[in-house]
């Protein structure tokens, strides 16, 4: 079930009885999603601010549906013959384990079937809700998701109706991880030069460093940014190609450098910009 909006519905959908919310009503005749989507994405949560945004989910009803209407996979063998399984419901859909989530945010959904763990039913209209605090650096979070699926249906064996309960563990051994969602974290400095049209720089962080700093670029569109240190005399001391996304970006520094004053720049096709870093011992 390799896909993007059924994984995040999931994800949104992490137990917290106590919270409400409302799922927006014009979406109830829908095919699954969940507004809004991946492009428009989430709003940008700030550094040690109450954050909180609401969004509302429609799941599938059938597994062809949840497969985004990819039937190709949709088969199970049995002794020589061959079942479409892609009409069989989709029962629930249960989040396994939510991979890379910034500390002090939750992830809330609403209408559980199982308050024991995250379970939402199949064509099924909710919301959900991510909000908290977080204190982290920075930066983009990629967010990683671990599913699974359950449904149910009948096969045919030597003539005979088996009925079947299975969810994509029992099926295929493995739960489904899906990647592509990102959660960024910026603050009241860097916030407008996230969402700005230039190509702009940021000052590592911390400055003064001993040797491991973080550096942050924002791009208008994903391309190769050459990006390189030169110490006080021009001399080239690292360099490296960085394969850059829109929007801010992050470079994790760690090399071990002498201690002196460093000049870092990052240079896509039209420019070159540069700051200043400070190696202490």
């Amino acid at each position: 079930m390799k896909n993007i909006l059924l994984a995040f519905t999931l994800i949104l959908g992490y137990t917290n009885a106590y919270s409400q919310c409302t799922p927006d009503p014009q979406y109830q005749d829908s095919s699954y999603a969940i507004w809004p989507d991946t492009i428009q994405g989430l709003p940008t949560v700030l550094q040690a601010q109450s954050y909180s945004t609401t969004l509302t989910v429609k799941t599938p009803s059938t597994l062809l549906e949840a497969n985004g209407g990819d039937s190709s996979i949709l088969y199970i063998d049995t002794l020589g013959s061959s079942t479409f399984v892609g009409g069989w419901p989709v029962d629930s859909m249960d989040l396994v384990d939510v991979i890379g989530l910034p500390n002090g945010l939750t992830l809330n959904c609403e209408s559980l079937v199982n308050m024991s763990s995250c379970m939402l039913p199949g064509n099924y209209l909710t919301c959900a809700y991510v909000d908290g605090t977080t204190n982290d650096p920075i930066g983009v979070y990629p967010i990683e998701l671990v599913i699974n699926v359950y449904t149910h249906g009948s096969i045919t064996v030597f003539g005979i109706n088996v009925p079947v309960e299975t969810d994509l563990y029992d099926a295929l051994g493995s739960y489904e991880s899906i990647t592509g969602y990102n959660i960024v974290i910026s603050n009241t400095s860097t916030y407008e030069m996230f969402n700005s049209n230039e190509f702009t720089l940021l000052q590592n962080v911390p400055n003064p460093t001993k040797h491991n700093t973080i550096i942050q670029f924002n791009t208008l569109k994903s391309n190769m940014i050459k990006f390189k240190i030169t110490d006080m005399f021009g001399k080239i001391v690292y360099s490296k190609n960085v394969k850059s996304d829109i929007g801010l970006n992050t470079i994790e520094f760690n090399d071990k450098l002498s201690t002196g004053v460093y000049t870092y720049s990052v240079q896509n096709d039209e420019r070159v910009i540069s700051k200043r870093m400070i190696i202490s011992e």
